[in-house]
């Protein structure tokens, strides 16, 4: 069978650079209703028919984290492709559960990353591995994979509706991309074909659900988790126009609130407050070092610092120096300190509630905190489906211990801080 001169496909424009060319990966990902899907599974037939064409033999695999059965694969859309295509339809065998090529050259497999990596592995010649719905994968599950997709020019394609800056795909292929990846945002107003039903659940969702309509439709992070403690403060902050830019006040004093990570993150929020005003002008956070390089981080933002606020257990003392993280602390500089009261987290949510809606936000300083803070939420019970009560343990509850611990540590009464504490230590006033 010969390939056709010249053929036609309908695919958006904004996806035609996409599949220019040769390159190792091809990636778009945004809200629904783009095109995004149906447009990667079509393009898969038409690369294995090149492949093909040029005498290739081997395999096109379609893989997503989670696939109990083909119900769960990507084998509908790309037969639904198949079919829009004369010469598409003419050079595959379609059958209920398998698509090949009628000459036996190029054959599609489909596979749930999570629990058949080691079967994929030994799969021979893929010549392409398209992942969808590629949000949830490990870091772990691209680690086995790529490797496995080892063919002369062989490929590799993304697609993903974002939910977490913190996702392994989000990490691998839009904030750190290969340097030859042809990755795009792909969005409802990019596809030409964007059809009348799906406009109209649109709109609903912007009338209805204006919480989840930027990232149902507009291919943002998911902003808050269900279960999330913060979810309407925090939107009320971006609807108010609370997060922006928050310039740093020499005359005011400078703040910080820490959140202590042993074998954890250590994050440290930056606040100045005038009046009934709480400004958020800065958030940092680190893992695997000492409390020297934080001391040396305060020192370099060159804030003028009037407290430091930590959690209790900074008094306890450490058995390899016989110091607590307070002396050391102090040792380096960091004072005056004060404790913040030994509350329940219940307490400490609710007063991080309450001084929610006078913080005012800069976005960029305080973007990692900012996400803390939205998607710090409680633990799921999957067996009861249902939600315990207490929070769960993440990236985000680092973040969100740290503000909590400037919240029960803050007097709305008297505008002022708890009583520094006094142990002796030189320099604490």
């Amino acid at each position: 069978m010969g390939s056709p001169l010249r053929a036609q496909l309908k695919i958006p424009n904004k996806l035609v650079p996409v599949f220019e060319g040769k390159t190792r990966y091809r990636g778009a990902y945004g809200g629904r209703g783009s095109g995004k899907t149906r447009t990667f599974a079509l393009m898969t037939a038409v690369r294995g028919y090149q492949w093909g064409m040029e005498g290739k033999t081997g395999q096109i695999l379609c893989g997503r984290e989670f696939m109990n059965s083909l119900d769960d694969s990507s084998l509908e859309e790309i037969k639904a492709a198949i079919s829009e295509v004369k010469w598409l339809a003419d050079y595959y065998e379609v059958g209920e559960k398998y698509i090949r090529s009628k000459d036996g050259r190029i054959s599609y497999v489909f596979a749930g990353l999570r629990r058949n990596l080691d079967s994929i592995k030994s799969k021979a010649r893929i010549l392409l591995a398209w992942v969808d719905e590629a949000e949830t994968v490990s870091d772990t599950a691209w680690s086995k994979l790529i490797p496995t997709v080892r063919e002369h020019e062989s490929e590799i394609w993304v697609t993903w509706n974002p939910e977490s800056k913190e996702s392994a795909t989000h990490k691998r292929f839009r904030q750190d991309p290969p340097e030859t990846a042809k990755i795009v945002e792909m969005n409802y107003m990019d596809n030409p074909w964007f059809p009348d039903v799906l406009n109209q659940e649109r709109l609903l969702d912007q009338e209805k659900r204006p919480e989840a309509y930027d990232h149902i439709w507009l291919g943002d992070y998911l902003t808050h988790n269900e279960g999330a403690y913060y979810a309407i403060e925090m939107r009320d902050a971006k609807s108010s126009g609370r997060i922006g830019f928050v310039p740093y006040e020499p005359s005011l004093g400078v703040i910080t609130s820490w959140d202590l990570g042993i074998g954890d993150s250590t994050s440290i929020w930056f606040f100045q407050v005038t009046g009934a005003e709480i400004r958020v002008i800065d958030y940092y956070e680190n893992n695997g070092v000492g409390l020297d390089h934080y001391a040396r981080v305060l020192q370099e933002k060159g804030y003028i610092y009037s407290e430091h606020i930590l959690p209790h257990d900074v008094q306890v003392k450490e058995l390899g120096s016989g110091k607590s993280r307070i002396e050391t602390l102090d040792n380096l500089g960091i004072r005056p300190i004060t404790i913040a009261p030994k509350l329940g987290v219940d307490d400490g949510i609710q007063a991080s509630r309450s001084i929610i809606p006078r913080c005012w936000f800069d976005a960029e300083k305080v973007e990692r905190g900012i996400d803390c803070l939205r998607q710090y939420h409680r633990e799921y019970n999957e067996n009861n489906k249902s939600w315990n009560g207490r929070p769960k343990h993440d990236w985000a509850s680092h973040g969100a211990d740290a503000f909590r611990y400037f919240a029960v540590g803050y007097s709305p009464i008297s505008n002022s801080w708890a009583e520094p504490i006094r142990r002796g230590m030189k320099g604490v006033a």
